[in-house]
């Protein structure tokens, strides 16, 4: 199941009509089916890393994303990413192929109304702190779409609809390709890690390269050229898994 949350219910009422979830009865305000299951979280790092943490505790969550809205001095109003840094110290792992363009965010404690900052939000860094506890990097996601211009303002629902509902459909696309964690065989990245004599770093650096190609079901490339050093080696083996 893909867990999802959202700080506001304005954020998930387009989500919950498209994806046709039901409110269940529960500690915190909850939608869910038969695949996906969202919760509301409220303002906040802390709301939001309490109420991703009582969804990973209570339900079987392979996948779980923090989906709202984000300021920005850079980008426009309606623009959708995927987030790849959060406050410059938090990783996510994007191993899949997406519709969405990359950024960074930075999350504050309070509503930033002036700086240059990509996005800016108040939930990210306490979603992700909640969900590396029970997830790994890479089945951990942030969406985000640009409301405002570091404006301080209460949107309507209509403003939330007319925002959102542009990005349903890639939205679906990309919870569709999420799967459900398992064990791949990763056999490859140990033979060849041996055979190259990969340092740790590169040694996970491929892991992660190897596991993009099992998510996104492609094809090993097949690697048997004559051992030279470990810089050129590594390089080697990267440009054979290159994306």
């Amino acid at each position: 199941m893909t867990g999802i949350v959202c700080a506001y219910l304005k954020e998930a009422k387009p989500l919950i009509k498209y994806f046709d979830l039901k409110k269940v009865n529960d500690k915190f305000p909850i939608y869910e089916n038969e695949k996906i299951t969202l919760i509301i979280s409220n303002q906040g790092k802390l709301n939001s890393a309490i109420a991703t943490t009582f969804l990973l505790s209570t339900r079987e969550i392979s996948n779980i994303i923090n989906f709202g809205i984000a300021g920005s001095s850079e980008f426009k109003i309606g623009e959708i990413f995927l987030v790849n840094k959060i406050n410059n110290k938090f990783f996510p792992d994007i191993l899949l192929s997406h519709p969405f363009s990359e950024s960074e965010i930075i999350c504050f404690d309070e509503v930033v109304e002036s700086g240059n900052y990509k996005l800016v939000d108040m939930e990210s860094e306490g979603f992700f702190k909640a969900g590396i506890k029970f997830l790994k990097a890479h089945q951990i996601h942030l969406i985000k779409i640009v409301s405002d211009n570091l404006l301080c303002f209460r949107p309507s629902d209509e403003f939330m609809n007319n925002l959102i509902t542009p990005h349903l459909k890639n939205i679906e696309k990309y919870i569709t390709s999420l799967k459900e964690d398992k064990k791949f065989d990763l056999r490859i990245v140990e033979e060849l890690s041996k055979k190259y004599d990969l340092s740790f770093s590169q040694k996970e650096q491929f892991k992660n390269r190897v596991m993009y190609y099992f998510l996104n079901n492609l094809s090993l490339p097949q690697i048997d050229f004559k051992k030279s050093n470990r810089k050129n080696d590594f390089r080697r083996i990267m440009n054979e898994f290159k994306i």
